[in-house]
């Protein structure tokens, strides 16, 4: 009898402070292959996915780009728009 263990594994790669907000950057490993990055601010231990400075989940071989504010997903034309105000 075999017994499979699928792990995942999230892996923390940068951390960034800018006005007490940490922007961290998490690497997944797909079934597939592929990694997908998730960028991640942390405001008093609250994880929100964001980046306002290009999409906040990306998976280059699953041709994956979602953007998200702050925790709100948001398509591109409207992130354009808010990611100045942010």
């Amino acid at each position: 009898m075999t017994i499979c263990f699928i792990i995942t594994i999230f892996v923390v790669l940068k951390t960034i402070t800018m006005t007490g907000y940490e922007i961290r950057e998490f690497i997944k490993e797909e079934l597939d292959g592929s990694r997908t990055h998730t960028y991640a601010m942390e405001c008093k231990g609250v994880l929100k996915t964001h980046n306002n400075k290009g999409p906040a989940i990306v998976n280059k071989e699953q041709k994956i780009k979602e953007y998200y504010l702050y925790g709100i997903k948001l398509d591109k034309e409207v992130w354009e728009k808010r990611k100045k105000l942010s």
